[in-house]
């Protein structure tokens, strides 16, 4: 699938001023660039977004407070077998 496709497009460069469009001291000019589909948008927005700390620092709460608790629950475990196993 392709994300976009090779087109023609009008940019501003320096230059002799020739035509209306561009700013003062540059004129216009062809180039060849790799538009992007707008269908695309979204997922080189989400992979060029910031980095959430807040978010990355839930999800490692999480998953470190579940390693512990899964710790504590197993060592209840092995102590109450361990009681059954002396007698």
């Amino acid at each position: 699938m392709a994300l976009g496709q090779v087109m023609n497009v009008v940019v501003c460069a320096a230059g002799t001023p020739a035509r209306a469009p561009c700013p003062a001291g540059q004129t216009t000019k062809v180039v060849q660039a790799y538009v992007i589909d707008p269908s695309q948008q979204n997922n080189f927005e989400a992979a060029t977004a910031p980095f959430d700390y807040a978010y990355a620092s839930g999800i490692w709460a999480l998953a470190f407070s579940t390693v512990v608790g899964l710790y504590f629950v197993s060592h209840g475990i092995g102590l109450v077998l361990g009681m059954i196993r002396r007698g």
